[in-house]
């Protein structure tokens, strides 16, 4: 078997992910299908969602080909390197962090995130006026998500494990966004879409700076719903190269 490591880029607008999925286009089927690889195993560092960008990414196809993949032409699909491994490896053990960019629009969104309660042992109302955006509010709100946390009020469905470390929170504003950077140890399935959606809310006044730390603990009802994933980009994978390289045969010209 031949097995590679691939650092890609994509504008996932049109894709279902990427995870390899048989019924429809992913990011990683659309390598697949152009080399018409039929068997193969699939190890993805970053399994984006339908609809998320990455301007880096890593996945490792073993197959029985050879594949220059120096052929491959996709135009929303860019393969940047290309590196060949003495054997199978699963990707996201040498993983150590992600950049994720999220660009909220300025005119924000049409539907807004309004919760309800905060419920552990007992239950809070959330008693708010609709007021309008304030960024400073926003902002302030973005601090509480900094540092070692759980994050289960952020992720569809249940976890088995909530706990993420967050070591970056950074909003930067231009003419058409506000511009959100978020690095942290690992993510939760929606989780950077979902935080947007109730950062927004605060900044509507609909949800209460003095209640923010309860909701690493209590249960938000309802959860925030996830905003819309074509604003999101995954920057940066942060890998251990030093553990990886022991695992590299070759680096392949592309």
């Amino acid at each position: 078997m031949y097995n590679y490591l691939l650092r890609i880029k994509y504008n996932g607008e049109n894709y279902h992910g990427i995870a390899y999925q048989k019924n429809v286009r992913t990011i990683s089927g659309e390598i697949l299908n152009y080399f018409d690889i039929k068997e193969f195993r699939l190890s993805i560092v970053s399994r984006t969602d339908k609809g998320v960008n990455a301007e880096e990414n890593y996945i490792v196809i073993s197959s029985d080909k050879n594949i220059d993949f120096s052929n491959f032409q996709n135009n929303d699909i860019k393969i940047l390197n290309v590196y060949k491994l003495k054997e199978f490896i699963n990707i996201r053990k040498f993983s150590r962090g992600k950049l994720y960019e999220y660009k909220l629009p300025k005119k924000l969104f049409g539907k807004k995130y309004t919760p309800k309660y905060l419920i552990n042992n007992e239950k809070i109302i959330i008693k708010s006026e609709e007021k309008e955006f304030d960024i400073n509010k926003y902002i302030e709100a973005s601090k509480y998500f900094i540092g070692i946390k759980s994050f289960h009020n952020f992720a569809k469905g249940k976890v088995k494990d909530p706990v993420c470390h967050i070591t970056k929170f950074e909003i930067i504003e231009d003419k058409d966004f506000y511009i959100n950077y978020i690095e942290g140890n690992r993510f939760l399935y929606e989780m950077v879409r979902r935080i947007i959606t109730f950062l927004v809310s605060v900044g509507y006044n609909l949800f209460p700076l003095d209640l923010i730390e309860k909701v690493f603990i209590y249960n938000l009802e309802p959860k925030p719903f996830p905003a819309d994933p074509k604003y999101l980009t995954l920057k940066k994978v942060y890998l251990d190269w030093k553990e990886l390289y022991k695992y590299i045969e070759d680096v392949i010209e592309i």
